[in-house]
């Protein structure tokens, strides 16, 4: 697993396609209530980035604590917070270490973090450490890549992204025998100057089987509730689809 984006977190919510984050919030909020939510739930927002999705969270009235690997996403989450005025306890860490002051009742692991994984023992520590630290019948909510989405979206495609400060290329190279994809990022930032400096940096992601996935959750101690391509709320499931959707609810003895 890389150190996480370093050229990227300033530009990444401009670049690319997105989900629409109130709606993914709602979507979590309203799965955790039909499961029986605590009124003042504590949500963890693993693999948090930029903070969007925390920031929606917390707009819903949910108190939040955010961790990921890289220092420039939680730089760019603290800002994208206070400017809704809010202030959540943000942590930098590597999730196959995470470690919390205490419990939480939900963890959320959107936009394929997970898929930075090296590895299904990753995978199974990662799911071993969430379930740690979810409360008895804590509900763990993560969208995961398709197989689709490496071999006909990534592939070894090339994608540009433009904005007026910068301009991204991003090629990627993907093994099929491994299935895992290997994305090339230089980006060229537009100094004050008018000149351009570039900074590059290489990232890979995993793909991970229905099979895989369902037999770590089950070796952590979580009951799956849901997996399927649709969203938390029962969105109709598209055949070609980029995300897979899963829920589980932590069981202890």
């Amino acid at each position: 697993m890389t150190g996480g984006y370093t050229v990227l977190p300033a530009f990444y919510d401009f670049l690319g396609q997105h989900p629409d984050y109130g709606f993914y919030a709602e979507a979590v909020l309203n799965a955790y209530e039909a499961a029986g939510a605590k009124e003042s739930g504590l949500i963890l927002d693993l693999g948090c980035g930029t903070g969007r999705l925390t920031k929606e969270l917390l707009l819903r009235g949910a108190d939040v604590i955010g961790v990921d690997l890289s220092p420039g996403m939680l730089e760019e989450a603290r800002r994208t917070c206070e400017e809704a005025g809010f202030a959540p306890l943000l942590l930098c860490q590597d999730m196959r270490a995470l470690d919390l002051y205490g419990t939480v009742d939900v963890c959320v692991c959107a936009t394929n973090c997970l898929n930075y994984l090296p590895s299904p023992k990753d995978l199974k520590k990662v799911f071993s450490l969430v379930h740690n630290f979810l409360t008895p019948g804590g509900l763990f909510f993560f969208d995961i890549d398709s197989l689709y989405k490496f071999e006909r979206l990534y592939a070894d495609n090339s994608y540009v992204f433009e904005t007026e400060d910068c301009f991204l290329c991003w090629q990627n190279d993907y093994h099929r025998s491994s299935k895992t994809c290997d994305f090339y990022i230089d980006l060229f930032k537009k100094e004050r100057d008018g000149r351009y400096e570039r900074a590059s940096e290489t990232q890979r992601q995993k793909y991970f089987s229905d099979r895989v996935i369902g037999s770590a959750l089950r070796a952590a101690g979580f009951e799956i509730l849901f997996s399927g391509t649709g969203d938390y709320r029962g969105a109709p499931a598209a055949e070609e689809s980029a995300d897979l959707y899963w829920a589980a609810r932590c069981v202890k003895d």
